[in-house]
């Protein structure tokens, strides 16, 4: 089965963190599946292997259940795939027989009229009639799957708790129904004077949470590198503009465990 995550000709929609948020929560369900970054094939890895390439061992693999490629998968390919595709037109036949080939169509869309603009060529060229829409920032109409804050790095947008029950329910849409397997660990420790909390694991991704100015912040990484290490390139992420746009509550991490569960 082939997902087709697209945002058209338009970039910076937040598409390959929707490719990153179906893969944590298909794993979550224990869906095994890999994950393609076609941008590699044309040069400069921009898709979800550019966040996830530190994370990989020496055969691009997160773990056993999900692995990562960089190119788009061979005609035939009858395994389970997230595809990530870089902003293309239909001017590119590539991009025009891979819709032919898509079984389900995820479209990411902003409020941009460009954006919805690229969206309308892609669903008019789509022959199937399996398509989800995932729009950013603001609700859009003809999208029921919206994600509240989208920041550069995906790994803070997943796991604030409202974007994590939307992932839930969108893989829920596409056909992958069932409970988190999950370890629930809420261990607290702290590296290089940052506080943080290992709040749940499964293969093989982890919850990862940090205290910055007493409000903690969490993130959805691949657990694949020592709990210090990922400390750290949480910390670092979590700059001035980001802590801005996620403003977080208080009860975040009640409302995530929800989002998990189910």
């Amino acid at each position: 089965m082939l997902i087709v995550v697209t945002s058209g000709s338009k970039g910076g929609t937040g598409k390959s963190t929707v490719a990153l948020g179906l893969s944590a929560i298909l794993s979550l369900r224990g869906f095994g599946h890999e994950l393609f970054d076609y941008s590699c094939s044309l040069g400069v890895c921009t898709g979800v292997y550019y966040y996830l390439s530190d994370f990989v061992d020496g055969i691009n693999r997160l773990s056993k259940l999900v692995r990562v490629r960089q190119r788009l998968p061979p005609q035939g390919y009858g395994g389970l795939a997230i595809v990530d595709l870089p902003p293309m037109s239909l001017a590119q036949p590539e991009f025009v027989d891979l819709l032919g080939r898509a079984d389900v169509l995820v479209v990411v869309s902003s409020y941009e009229p460009d954006s919805v603009v690229s969206v309308e060529r892609v669903l008019e060229a789509y022959p199937g009639s399996r398509v989800v829409r995932v729009c950013n920032r603001m609700p859009t109409e003809g999208c029921k799957h919206y994600l509240k804050v989208t920041p550069e790095s995906p790994f803070f947008v997943i796991g604030e708790p409202t974007n994590f029950r939307t992932f839930s329910e969108l893989v829920g849409e596409l056909g992958f129904p069932g409970e988190g397997r999950f370890e629930r660990v809420g261990r607290q420790f702290v590296v290089n004077g940052v506080r943080a909390k290992l709040v749940a694991r499964w293969d093989p991704y982890a919850i990862v949470g940090v205290e910055v100015s007493q409000k903690w912040y969490y993130a959805l990484m691949p657990f694949t590198r020592p709990m210090e290490d990922l400390v750290s390139m949480a910390h670092q992420m979590l700059g001035p503009t980001y802590l801005f746009k996620l403003g977080l509550a208080d009860n975040a991490i009640t409302r995530l465990f929800r989002a998990i569960k189910h």
